[in-house]
């Protein structure tokens, strides 16, 4: 790679073991050498460790999912959206809903209390087979962890449809929530961190670019 140095840890230790002189390790030569060395690749050694920092946070959230990049997918698709609130913006969000829907503030922050991130990928397609099975299963194979346990599962094989719901708990307490929902023509990926239930699901939908998921508001 010209004009700089690969992040890998494999490559980035075999062009560090190809500068250094290579004598002794006992020597003091090359204890100053191994630093001098070191002080020179901090720049880029540095810039690696910010640039995996959002995805090992996202690692270390409870509840939080790792979702793929279907950029492939939102240029097939007619109708994309793509959501990610954290804490902070789901508050700043909740302004905006008051203002559209006319409910007050006090109702939807019972509404998003407890949670601290939505996670939303929704793609409607004009044709079936726009999307296969591997685009989901890197989300699948996530939900197989210690922790997540599946709450509904319903499937027609005759129209293609599925649904798919998992909640992940430590102990008594929910820390999130994942929905992944597909018919030949759509596929949606919904990541919920916090305390949710079906139960707040259900009014959630429709709401901060929830899709509706078809699950009845109070066992309606």
């Amino acid at each position: 790679m010209s004009g700089g140095y690969d992040c890998r840890p494999t490559l980035l230790g075999a062009e560090l073991s190809n500068l250094l002189p290579n004598p002794p390790a006992d020597t003091p030569f090359a204890e100053s050498a191994l630093v001098e060395t070191a002080m020179r690749f901090r720049p880029v050694i540095l810039a690696c460790a910010l640039l995996a920092l959002p995805s090992l946070a996202a690692a270390a959230t409870p509840g939080r999912l790792q979702l793929p990049d279907f950029s492939a997918l939102a240029t097939r698709a007619a109708q994309s959206v793509v959501i990610s609130l954290d804490s902070s913006l789901l508050h700043q969000a909740s302004g905006f809903i008051d203002e559209r829907s006319g409910t007050n503030g006090a109702a939807v922050n019972d509404l998003i209390k407890g949670i601290r991130g939505i996670y939303v990928r929704s793609y409607s397609f004009d044709k079936p087979g726009e999307y296969s099975k591997a685009d989901v299963k890197a989300v699948q194979a996530q939900l197989l962890a210690p922790g997540w346990q599946p709450v509904v599962s319903t499937h027609d094989l005759k129209q293609g449809k599925a649904l798919d719901i998992y909640l992940r708990r430590s102990g008594k307490r929910t820390d999130g929530l994942a929905v992944i929902a597909t018919d030949p023509r759509q596929l949606t990926i919904v990541n919920i961190v916090g305390a949710i239930d079906l139960a707040r699901l259900a009014r959630l939908q429709g709401q901060f670019g929830i899709p509706d998921l078809g699950i009845p508001v109070g066992g309606r």
